[in-house]
């Protein structure tokens, strides 16, 4: 082999590391300003949301600076909206906790009855029923502590809202500029190109994010109607749950539809509306999923599951629990990127579900 090949072989092995170890500094950097990092990236995903909100206003002639100011008063209406929903279905269900509890152990026991189940699998008994040994470990989860923990998250996500708005405003404020600023920093070929790139980049993550909140939208609406059909509980929290979880694919359908249907098992005595339920769940999360999500959205989303899997415990471990809801947006938007450029469209294919 050459002198001069072997030296670029060296350079790019050289290249390839300083890249993983630049993503990995980058990483830790995020990681550690996630406090700053998380409502800077939840600012530019409602941005996407609220542009054609802005673009609507401006078409009828209205001021630009109202009609960022209304676009972010509606986002934190709705963000205020959605937080005290939470709030007050965890302290609904915190109030209603006993008797679900009550509600399990007798299925457990009719189960126990049912199937026979061996006397040495038994634990301990409590209030006069048998129970697993591995439900006796759920004795010690402190109910208390889970809600004092997720009233904690709640508020601490107030608190950012602030922070989230202000971003929002700014970037807001800021939109539909890059295209002038390309045109002054570079020559007009060079300029032209890079005008493009950046305008089909920034249609593409538009569509995507607006079509799937959507998407997520019907979707919890009539996840919420039809669990207020059947008369199951806290129908609003699982609505809003169903939102957020429908944009990780497969999984969070899955996870979408389990809770609502354990909620009918534990509080339903009647076998035909928890079928109801069932079916109807499996129906709403299959035609939205696998008819409509794919035909609206298109095949930005076309992900592989071991991309959706590391996408969920990268941006989990990097954001935390609200970095998993925000995975498969964000992956979708990078895959959008990559696709766009040349010397990166390979990562793009790769992260395919198919070809």
């Amino acid at each position: 082999m050459e002198p001069r090949q072997i030296l670029i072989r060296d350079s790019r092995i050289i290249i390839v590391l300083l890249s993983l170890l630049s993503v990995m500094g980058m990483g830790l950097i995020i990681r550690e300003a996630r406090g700053i990092v998380l409502p800077f990236a939840l600012a530019v995903f409602f941005s996407y949301i609220l542009n054609p909100l802005i673009e609507f206003f401006e078409k009828r002639r209205v001021p630009r600076i109202f009609s960022i100011l209304i676009a972010v008063l509606v986002t934190f209406l709705v963000l205020g909206l959605i937080v005290f929903l939470i709030n007050t279905s965890i302290f609904s269900f915190a109030a209603e906790f006993p008797r679900y509890e009550a509600r399990f152990g007798v299925l457990i026991d009719n189960l126990i009855d049912l199937y026979n189940i061996p006397p040495e699998l038994f634990s301990t008994q409590i209030g006069g029923s048998e129970r697993f040994k591995l439900l006796a470990n759920l004795e010690n989860l402190s109910v208390t502590g889970v809600i004092t923990t997720t009233l904690g998250q709640v508020t601490s996500f107030l608190s950012n809202t602030v922070l989230v708005l202000l971003f929002l405003l700014f970037i807001l404020m800021g939109r539909n500029q890059l295209s002038y600023k390309l045109q002054i920093a570079f020559k007009p070929q060079v300029s032209e190109r890079l005008s493009l790139i950046s305008t089909n980049i920034n249609q593409q993550i538009q569509k995507y994010i607006v079509m799937k909140t959507l998407i997520s939208l019907i979707t919890a609406i009539l996840v919420t109607v039809a669990l207020i059909f059947f008369g199951v509980e806290f129908a609003m929290i699982w609505g809003i749950l169903t939102f957020l979880l429908t944009f990780i694919p497969n999984i969070g359908a899955f996870i979408a539809a389990a809770l609502p249907i354990t909620i009918a098992v534990i509080q339903f005595d009647n076998y035909l509306t928890i079928l109801g339920v069932t079916i109807t769940m499996v129906i709403i999360h299959f035609i939205m999923g696998n008819v409509v999500d794919p035909n609206v959205v298109g095949g930005s989303v076309n992900l592989s599951p071991l991309v959706v899997l590391f996408s969920l415990i990268f941006w989990g471990w990097l954001l935390g629990v609200v970095g998993m809801f925000l995975a498969i947006p964000l992956t979708v938007i990078f895959k959008i990127i990559f696709d766009n450029i040349d010397s990166l469209r390979f990562i793009s294919i790769l992260m395919n579900a198919r070809h």
